[in-house]
Formats: C-alpha cells, structure tokens, sequence
C-alpha cells in the first residue's frame, strides 16, 4: 500500500474527529464506506486500518467493527523496545529519559495528590520496609506508579506508562544484587519523596526523585 493511500485514511478519520462525528471508543465506518468516501479499495482500507490498529489508534473487534481507542503509547512502547534489544539505546538511558519526566510529574503530584493516594503510597513504602529484593522491586514499581498518576498530566502518564517495561527491566538488573545497605538507601529515598509531598516541599521533594536515580545510575555502573 502507497504511503499516500495510507494517509488518506488517516486525514479521514481526523477530520471526523473535528467534525465531532467520531469520539474516543467510537466505532469507525465501514470499509465499505470509507473505500467510497476517499474513492480507494476496500483492501486498502483494510490494510490502512491493520496498520493504525498496530500504532494503537484503533481496535479491531472481531463481528463487530473498528473502534477508536487512542491507545498510542502502545506504539511508543514498541519502539523502545525494539530499539531497546537493538542496543541503540540502553538501560542508563531510559533511566535518564525517567528521570527527566518523572521530576515534572512530581511537581504536579504534590499539587494535585488526593487523600486516598497520599494513603496508598504510605501502604506500599510500609510494605517497603521488610521486604526481600524481589518484592522491592514490585514495590519500586507501585510508588512510582501511583506517584505518577497523581500528576493528572495524561502526556506524562503514557510516556512513562510506555518506558514502563524498560524502566522495569532495567531496576530489576540493576538491584538483583545489591547490599542491604543499598537496599535501605533505596527505601529512604522513597520515604523522603512521600514526606516532601505531605508537606508540600517541591523542592526536596525533586532532590529525593534524582536521589533515587542516582542511586539507581550507581547501580548500573557497577553492574557494567
């Protein structure tokens, strides 16, 4: 398929988004409807449409149609990956990128966080405090998971969400075999960045988010 047939679809899919006849989990027109309106083949259309399901903009329903679901960090998600296992970018990277990101999104959790997520954060630093490696690792993962959330910035929550296989893997490698000592220093990054939100303190609270990953980098380096 031509590239200017597959963007054809594309223009036609956004313009009905401007129009306000298609809204998120909408389900699209038929092929047959669109092969008409932009006067292609219905097979075109079809291998158009495979194509912007892989990219995460819409879902194909098996009887029952396409579906616009926006799902676009999916795509995002891919292509780290791929580039990721083709060694063009590497776990310090990703790392950075995080780090980055992640010191916004505190910014605007300290702004925006409600009573219940100041209350499973706390949960999960508690479950922080005696837990084996393994667990720590899951644990790292669901602060910052609910940390990122209470940003409300949907930009900042696909980009991590998308780095967040990578992110994953990589805290994995560099932990598996730490000290003890490293292991408590890790914890008390995390009590320092829910102390800093509690109390409002923006500024510590982005010293202890690079704190965090600059014991993470230290990490990496020894594990090189």
């Amino acid at each position: 398929m031509e590239n200017r047939e597959y963007r054809k679809v594309i223009e036609y899919v956004k313009n009905e988004i401007k129009r306000g006849r298609i809204h998120l989990e909408d389900k699209l027109p038929a092929e047959r409807v669109m092969a008409e309106e932009l006067d292609m083949s219905r097979g075109s259309v079809r291998e158009a449409l495979r194509t912007m399901e892989n990219m995460g903009m819409l879902e194909s329903r098996q009887g029952s149609g396409n579906y616009l679901t926006g799902n676009l960090n999916k795509a995002f998600q891919e292509s780290i990956s791929m580039m990721f296992l083709l060694k063009q970018v590497s776990y310090s990277e990703v790392n950075t990128l995080r780090r980055a990101v992640e010191t916004e999104a505190y910014t605007l959790a300290i702004k925006n966080i409600s009573d219940n997520q100041i209350k499973q954060l706390k949960e999960v630093l508690e479950s922080m405090q005696t837990v084996e490696i393994d667990e720590l690792i899951l644990r790292d993962k669901e602060f910052h998971y609910q940390m990122i959330r209470a940003s409300e910035n949907h930009l900042i929550i696909s980009i991590m969400d998308a780095l967040e296989e990578i992110y994953a893997a990589s805290v994995e490698h560099m932990l598996r075999s730490v000290s003890e000592q490293t292991k408590n220093k890790l914890v008390l990054c995390h009590e320092k960045m829910l102390d800093c939100m509690i109390r409002k303190d923006e500024d510590g609270g982005r010293k202890a988010v690079n704190e965090h990953y600059d014991l993470l980098e230290s990490c990496y380096h020894r594990k090189k």
